[in-house]
């Protein structure tokens, strides 16, 4: 997946211009590209820079939206994780959850044991994952450190952690794969408008300098919180479309909040539902979410002290022996979910996340609202709406089959092997396998290629070859692009990566050509970012 030339895009017209890189954006190009169009995404950040790296990390039913009786869309979602998990089998990991009940909550056991039933079924996976009901002594036996004043029990149903800014950039790769252009860290100013309808965009490349216009037959909105600013290039202003809530994360070691079992629990707070996660990395354990109305810029929404003491006071009920402070917080993240704006009156928190794609003024398609787990069948009805307004016959959508970069697990035999046979350490290529899925044959080329490119520069086994990867093979342009989307560590080591922070920007200035005010700039700026999202000095992990 390599940056397209802007100079070479202005020559060119297209089927489609996407604008937008989260997960709804580069699934919409890979449909797209699987059909046979010829489409160019233009993403003003970096792929997965909003939204779709700051979510919860699943890929869920939504058990909890079963309370506000959005039935179909929780069977959708079910089907989808189970497509996920054959798609994208690198990035998703089945895993139980416990629902709590506590005296006062407003789930009987009764009430609760219908809800995983349906849960159960709607998947289609129930002789496979099948829920079951146990006693307060069965929770306990499990997870001792739970509060136990007041737990009746639990339901144990399952669901599926994902990497989200791993799930998106694959995505992306998939698409790029199947022919699409994709251009990264370039605005779109404008729309190009001829007899009322537009045709085109205009862009400004961020990195290179210099602004451009390229053509297509439709251009699609897929911005998730920036959509009211992207319809503002066809009407003039938003529209009031949009209801952008805000979702926090903290991030804890498992040493100071002794959780191994994902559960579902009530805020002792507002009684919102709320969810502590055995993260991917065993060692730490996320708690999320706040659910509150944002009205800023969605360019910079962050965690407040509010928001980290609402969520500290779920983790201190949840384990009342952890007495945790601003301090135990190894790191958190802030997102913006876009909703669809609901009838006045419904509180955040019961606010569908159904989408919706509606047509501009000037032609535009614009896709609202929905969720990571139904990404997919999003992007194919949002195909499908631009292939109506093109006209003529194409072919159907290819993506329930298909799956995404790296999820092609036949390939993975082999790059074990190869890793074997030439000595690299097991532990190394499992996290390449984890995290790139098929493509860490591409890794393993790079770190046998050069002597040099063995060396781990980073925390988690970071080498050269890995960084040499992202750079070649993933459109990584920034120390950001690597640390927060291509590697994670901003949210699961406990300095960011920060503690590596100069052999690692010392890499990227080699492979990018930066010089080295541009390198010490790169730095400063991801050492802010770190700053803004650990509220305490960390130790060790």
């Amino acid at each position: 997946m390599r940056r397209a030339d802007p100079d070479a895009l202005a020559r060119q017209e297209f089927d489609l211009i996407v604008i937008g890189g989260g997960i709804t954006g580069v699934a919409t190009a890979r449909d797209a590209a699987l059909r046979g169009l010829s489409v160019l995404l233009i993403e003003k950040d970096d792929f997965a820079s909003g939204t779709s790296s700051r979510s919860t990390k699943l890929v869920h039913g939504g058990l909890r939206y079963l309370e506000t009786y959005q039935f179909r869309m929780v069977a959708e979602s079910l089907r989808e994780r189970e497509r996920m998990l054959l798609l994208a089998p690198h990035l998703t990991e089945v895993r139980p959850f416990l629902y709590l009940l506590y005296r006062g909550y407003p789930e009987t056991r009764a009430r609760l044991r219908l809800g995983l039933t349906f849960y159960d079924v709607a998947s289609g996976q129930w002789r496979k994952r099948r829920h079951a009901m146990l006693s307060r002594s069965q929770v306990l036996d499990r997870e001792p450190h739970l509060n136990p004043d007041g737990l009746l029990g639990a339901g144990r149903f399952y669901d599926v952690l994902t990497d989200d800014a791993r799930l998106t950039i694959d995505t992306a790769k998939g698409a790029a794969e199947a022919g699409a252009v994709l251009l990264n860290h370039a605005a779109v100013t404008g729309l190009v408008i001829e007899d009322g309808r537009a045709c085109g965009v205009r862009v400004e490349d961020l990195l290179g300098g210099g602004l451009f216009e390229v053509r297509c037959r439709q251009v699609l909105n897929a911005t998730g919180p920036w959509t009211e600013r992207t319809r503002g290039f066809e009407d003039g202003g938003p529209s009031g479309r949009l209801r952008p809530t805000k979702g926090v994360h903290i991030v804890l070691r498992k040493r100071d909040f002794p959780l191994n079992t994902a559960v579902f629990l009530r805020s002792p707070d507002d009684n919102r539902v709320v969810w502590p996660i055995p993260s991917l990395d065993d060692s730490l354990v996320y708690v999320g979410t706040t659910d509150t109305d944002y009205a800023g810029d969605p360019d910079g929404v962050e965690p407040d002290e509010a928001d980290l003491r609402y969520l500290l006071n779920v983790a201190n009920h949840t384990i009342p022996d952890a007495r945790l402070d601003l301090g135990q917080i190894v790191g958190s993240w802030a997102g913006l979910r876009p909703l669809v704006a609901p009838e006045p009156g419904t509180s955040a928190g019961n606010t569908s996340r159904e989408h919706a794609i509606s047509t501009g003024p000037a032609g535009m398609l614009t896709i609202s609202g929905g969720k990571l787990t139904s990404s997919r069948l999003m992007a194919q009805q949002f195909v499908d709406a631009a292939v109506r307004r093109l006209g003529g016959r194409r072919r159907p959508s290819r993506t329930a089959t298909t799956p995404i970069a790296g999820g092609d697990t036949a390939r993975l035999p082999g790059v074990r092997a190869r890793a074997a046979a030439a000595g690299v350490p097991s532990e190394l290529v499992a996290v390449w396998i984890a995290r790139y899925g098929s493509n860490a044959g591409a890794v393993l080329t790079r770190y046998l290629a050069d002597p040099a490119a063995a060396e781990v520069i980073g925390p988690r086994g970071l080498t050269r070859a890995e960084v040499r990867y992202c750079v070649d093979e993933e459109q990584c342009r920034t120390v950001e692009d690597l640390m927060v989307r291509r590697t994670s560590l901003f949210y699961w080591d406990a300095t960011g990566g920060v503690s590596h922070l100069d052999a690692i920007a010392a890499e990227l200035a080699a492979r990018l050509g930066w010089s080295e005010a541009e390198r010490a700039a790169q730095a400063d700026a991801y050492r802010a970012r770190v700053a803004r999202h650990r509220p305490a000095p960390q130790g060790p992990p």
